[in-house]
């Protein structure tokens, strides 16, 4: 396939993870795809399998949390390469704090300081990018914006009093967006994901070393039993971000589309 040839993408957090899934999809169908991220040494493995693939692909490290790092970010992805047309907004905030005993738990014992405080890390982890980047993507014409966050942000889940607030806040923050964007003829749509296999929330909690809270692991158990298609891989998410890319999905803004493999349904 190459319906994105000669576009340009940007995808947050793609040096691991359902980033990485993202950004090999997009790179597959014939986009340039820059990843960003923390670790110069953790991208070079997703820019030898893009660059195999046949694809040009560059990485530029940033800070997803500093509006400073994306506005760098989006400069030099269009220097480089000319412009920006596709944002991948992927990587979130500290998840280690986001999945603490104090953020992610019931409502009676969260810290509601810190809980509030990775709502706003969160959120602007995923809007900067997007900001960032929107001079270019006017420069070209149109683009389209996709924000990767939780399905907990539509189904509510017990001790997910942070993540509902942070990505359903998302969510209708994208409907406002795409609003506003839309005579700029950039789209903005929101995948939603659950548990996704390979990914860093899978190995915080099925990982030898599990970094969460026994009620976070029996949520994720029950995930596991109980989808219908089976747990997701990277690629599965990266199928339907290169569809919301790519012009296949050209009427469409202000979605909100939740591949799930049937846990939940709307």
């Amino acid at each position: 396939m190459s319906d994105l040839e000669g576009k340009v993408a940007i995808v947050t957090g793609g040096t691991g993870g359902i980033g990485k899934g993202i950004a090999l999809q997009l790179a597959t169908r014939g986009a340039v795809v820059v990843i960003s991220g923390r670790s110069a040494a953790k991208a070079e493995a997703a820019l030898a399998e893009m660059r195999q693939a046949g694809a040009t692909a560059g990485f530029i490290a940033g800070d997803v949390r500093s509006s400073a790092d994306m506005s760098a970010l989006a400069e030099e992805t269009a220097r480089r390469f000319g412009g920006i047309d596709i944002v991948v907004a992927n990587a979130g905030g500290n998840d280690d704090e986001a999945r603490s005993a104090q953020v992610r738990g019931p409502f009676v014992d969260i810290d509601l300081a810190r809980v509030a405080a990775v709502v706003a890390e969160n959120t602007c982890a995923k809007l900067f990018p997007v900001q960032a980047a929107l001079p270019y993507m006017r420069a070209r014409g149109g683009g389209s914006v996709i924000f990767l966050t939780s399905e907990g942000g539509r189904v509510p889940t017990p001790g997910q009093t942070a993540v509902a607030t942070f990505a359903g806040g998302l969510i209708r923050a994208s409907k406002v967006i795409a609003k506003e964007l839309a005579r700029d003829r950039i789209r903005v749509n929101c995948v939603c994901v659950t548990v996704v296999r390979d990914s860093p929330s899978w190995e915080a909690v099925f990982g030898e070393d599990g970094k969460v809270s026994e009620q976070h692991r029996r949520q994720y158990e029950k995930i596991v039993a109980g989808c219908p298609l089976g747990v997701a891989a990277p690629a599965d998410i990266g199928r339907v971000v290169a569809f919301l890319a790519s012009d296949e999905s050209a009427y469409l803004t202000g979605a909100t589309l939740s591949p799930t493999g049937g846990l939940t349904l709307h």
